[in-house]
């Protein structure tokens, strides 16, 4: 496994299929690596400032893989090396075999067109719209900030991602200098076993059916993991103003 990849401190102790599978990996990386990695992050604080969005309220902003490789800002920086193998065959095939059991009983589709196809040239590329349509599995690792605070806000309530995403994480990038409290996510269980509902962009209608199954830490250096379904509910507690 590459040095760089954020799963190699993967364990299975940490990892869970229920309510949805998933895993957390803490302290990623050696202190050297995430300090490299954190210290370079303030390209994206400049880059993102440029956008209008940057003055808005506790939002999302994010940059494509296809987009950042395209920018000479980030050339020389460690996150070059971060983004490129993280959008990568070897590491896209190293998530699947971590959650190839569940990955079979959820989607064996999706097991069968990767042990048939991954050797082919249209296997996987970065996400585009041509790619989107022209290979298998496209990719990608989209490095981003949220905006500051201002007031007491959650950036996303409990949702599901993108049906048309297999798998999704997330690596904690937090300033030492942070102390304002939220921003966690929080992996939620629906405790009436009855169908899910959703309205505008894949927000949970009946959330007096939900619990927080497991809350994971918005703190530096974590990593989580997860396969997307129906029932891959999760949601983003809300941050104090900082």
């Amino acid at each position: 496994m590459n040095e760089i990849s954020i799963i190699k401190k993967f364990k299975k102790v940490n990892y869970s299929s229920y309510p949805f599978p998933f895993f957390e990996i803490y302290n990623a990386y050696d202190e050297k690596t995430y300090s490299l990695l954190s210290k370079d992050y303030n390209l994206f604080h400049s880059f993102f400032k440029k956008d209008k969005k940057y003055s808005e309220n506790n939002i999302r902003l994010q940059i494509s893989s296809k987009e950042f490789l395209n920018s000479s800002l980030f050339t020389k920086s460690i996150w070059h090396d971060f983004i490129i193998y993280h959008s990568s065959k070897e590491f896209f095939l190293d998530l699947f075999e971590i959650f190839f059991e569940d990955i079979e009983k959820i989607y064996p589709d999706v097991v069968k067109i990767v042990e048939n196809e991954k050797n082919n040239s249209n296997f996987l590329s970065l996400r585009d719209k041509e790619n989107n349509k022209k290979y298998n599995f496209v990719s990608d690792c989209q490095p981003g900030i949220n905006t500051p605070s201002k007031f007491k806000s959650s950036v996303r309530g409990s949702h599901v991602d993108n049906p048309v995403e297999l798998l999704a994480g997330l690596f904690y990038l937090r300033d030492d200098n942070d102390n304002a409290a939220g921003g966690d996510l929080e992996i939620m269980e629906n405790t009436k076993k009855e169908s899910v509902l959703f309205h505008n962009k894949a927000e949970v209608y009946n959330k007096n059916d939900l619990r927080v199954f497991k809350l994971i830490k918005y703190q530096k250096n974590n990593v989580v993991f997860f396969i997307n379904t129906k029932n891959s509910i999760h949601r983003v507690t809300p941050r104090e103003s900082c």
